[in-house]
């Protein structure tokens, strides 16, 4: 698969699979295969506040991690089912405008070992970051566990 193919497939899945994407406005704003970002307008993510609201923040780092794990088993092949073991948030700043949620992947060292681990086991997680910046700083800091399992 090229880039462009994968950057399709993971908004065609939003499209389908994932309604709160549609509503967030959520989609892929970039991905080289080494970094994905996300990207969603402010109007229907504001609060009372006219900030990003954090839901919708919270949100947006978790795709953009489990849209780079989701990326990277669909270009090693893999058939699996992808979900969220953990997650956590730091929220340091108010978003003032859209939303970018960025993920790079992990080292190809780690992604062999998550690949082997599934391969072997079944099952297999991994740890992921997202950072959402605004005006220059960071904004959003957050990291999550993502498994991956045999399709039953």
């Amino acid at each position: 698969m090229d880039l462009v193919q994968d950057s399709q497939l993971l908004t065609d899945f939003f499209d389908h699979q994932l309604p709160i994407t549609e509503f967030m406005g959520l989609g892929v704003e970039r991905y080289d295969g080494s970094q994905l970002i996300l990207h969603a307008p402010l109007g229907p993510n504001i609060n009372d506040k006219s900030t990003a609201f954090g839901g919708s923040l919270y949100n947006a780092a978790v795709m953009a991690c489990w849209g780079m794990i989701y990326l990277k088993t669909q270009e090693a092949g893999l058939v699996c089912n992808q979900v969220v073991a953990e997650g956590h948030i730091k929220y340091l700043a108010p978003v003032k405008g859209d939303i970018y949620a960025s993920c790079n992947a992990p080292s190809e060292v780690d992604l062999a070992k998550f690949f082997e681990r599934f391969n072997s086991k079944g099952r297999a997680s991994i740890t992921l970051s997202a950072v959402i910046e605004c005006g220059g700083r960071r904004a959003v800091e957050f990291e999550g566990r993502y498994a991956i399992l045999t399709v039953e």
